[in-house]
């Protein structure tokens, strides 16, 4: 168990003076409604009125953003617009927004999801603004922060790596993550702690396969077991999921090393599990694989996700 809490590159962001703007780069655009309920929650807990509007490309097009920002609220100290992807914007709205923030109205925060790496661009000259482009690792880890003082709130207590396995588990898509730490709290009303075994049997997994189990078959040279689980995944997998994918498994063979590194020898297979025991060399060999994977996920393969995966896979199960 982590004796620290999770880290969260959002954190400060939350904490700190509120900025105009918040711009999420890559994998972080994902946690863009997190960020903005998160500076809501931070104003109602200080005192101060405050709202979340969402606004989607159409509203972008059918109203004068920098109008309708500088319009004086008589009911909110704060107002905060998530926007839709940057990559979306037409350019008229586009012009409109950068022109905004240039003189932008202090009581009203934009939160800024931006996938695409061109569009995140046109933000670089704005002053003021905050932006980040975190990977796969930091946005677990600002999921599993979120839940940690979730949970904290609720007067529950749930360690950084029961955190970190409820973000694997479920997958990184907020919504859903917050739904279904809604069921874990709500179920363990009369528990003071929660771990792994509670998120195991109320939680929904991110997918129609345990990632973790995908893993084990790997890490233990389960042929069969590791590509039925894979096919079975790319059956209802979106290109997002393979993502996610790689990260639970890299996850799960860290966690194997930390244990080899403190028992000091290899771990023996799991129960009806198939190959050697497991070694740091075997658990360096998936990283460098699943690094490549990550890369080829990421173009310039000419391969489908699933086909990039199974090869990979094929490979290390051999």
């Amino acid at each position: 168990m982590r004796e620290a809490p999770v880290r969260s590159v959002f954190r400060s962001w939350i904490r700190e003076d509120p900025a105009p703007a918040y711009v999420l780069g890559g994998e972080g655009a994902r946690l863009s409604e997190m960020v903005a309920q998160g500076l809501v929650s931070r104003f109602r807990k200080e005192g101060e009125t405050a709202e979340l509007v969402y606004w989607s490309v159409v509203d972008l097009e059918r109203e004068s953003p920098g109008a309708a920002w500088r319009s004086p609220s008589f009911f909110f100290r704060w107002r905060v617009f998530l926007l839709p992807d940057a990559g979306e914007w037409k350019q008229g709205p586009r012009k409109e927004i950068l022109t905004y923030l240039e003189s932008p109205d202090p009581s009203v925060l934009l939160v800024i999801p931006c996938s695409d790496r061109k569009a995140r661009k046109l933000f670089t000259s704005v002053r003021g603004i905050r932006s980040a482009s975190p990977g796969e690792e930091d946005v677990v880890d600002a999921m599993a922060d979120f839940a940690v003082n979730l949970a904290a709130e609720e007067g529950k207590a749930l360690s950084g790596d029961a955190a970190v396995f409820l973000a694997r588990w479920v997958g990184a898509d907020f919504p859903r993550f917050r739904a279904e730490m809604g069921k874990l709290l709500s179920f363990g009303a009369s528990r003071g702690e929660i771990g792994e075994e509670e998120i195991r049997e109320v939680c929904v997994a991110g997918g129609a396969v345990d990632p973790f189990r995908l893993a084990d078959d790997l890490i233990y040279r389960n042929r069969k077991g590791c590509i039925e689980k894979l096919r079975r995944f790319a059956a209802a997998a979106e290109s997002g999921d393979y993502h996610s994918l790689v990260g639970a498994i890299a996850w799960s063979v860290r966690r194997k090393l930390a244990d080899t590194g403190r028992r000091g020898t290899g771990i023996a297979a799991r129960s009806g599990g198939a190959g050697s025991p497991f070694s740091v060399a075997r658990g360096a060999e998936i990283l460098t694989a699943l690094s490549r994977i990550d890369r080829d996920l990421k173009g310039g393969s000419g391969l489908t996700p699933e086909q990039v995966f199974e090869i990979r896979l094929l490979k290390l199960l051999a």
